[in-house]
């Protein structure tokens, strides 16, 4: 065999983990979407429905916003000390907390606990932004590209129907 043709067979018994990698971050990807999703469909009118003024509607999603921002850093930060994983792990903690404080302030009536649900949920986004990256770290200069792509097509999924 010759060097080159080893070279292959390497690369790709090599990128057998980095597609592991790529679908399972792909699936969250596609999970953590759907939160952002969620949030930006419904922030604003269950502002409305719990907001003392009808003005506040879309403070959840300002606060969304900064806690994204907010976010950003710190997870970087994290993961360069501690890891992907350990930023990745932080990163749900804070969509499950999201769910769990948006369903107590909906059922509790409270303005003030969704903002802080949407804050978290803007924590949880910051931390799945760099899922994409992390597709790329496992992954040969050849199919580098490809793991990227396939955690970025997981927000988009499924495709609109109506789409060209």
């Amino acid at each position: 065999m010759s060097a080159l043709a080893e070279n292959a067979v390497d690369i790709a018994a090599g990128d057998r983990l980095a597609k592991r990698n790529a679908v399972i971050l792909a699936v969250t990807q596609g999970l953590a979407g759907a939160n952002n999703t969620v949030m930006l469909a419904t922030g604003s009118i269950v502002g409305a429905m719990l907001a003392p003024d009808k003005s506040f509607a879309t403070v959840p999603i300002s606060i969304y916003v900064l806690g994204m921002w907010m976010g950003t850093l710190p997870v970087g930060a994290l993961a360069r000390r501690y890891g992907r994983r350990a930023a990745f792990q932080v990163g749900t903690v804070f969509g499950m907390l999201t769910g769990l404080i948006s369903y107590v302030a909906i059922m509790q009536a409270s303005f003030v606990l969704f903002c802080a649900g949407a804050f978290a949920s803007g924590l949880y986004a910051a931390a799945h932004q760099a899922y994409r990256f992390a597709a790329a770290d496992t992954a040969s200069p050849a199919f580098r590209p490809k793991a990227i792509s396939w955690v970025c097509w997981a927000v988009s999924w499924p495709p609109s129907l109506g789409r060209n």
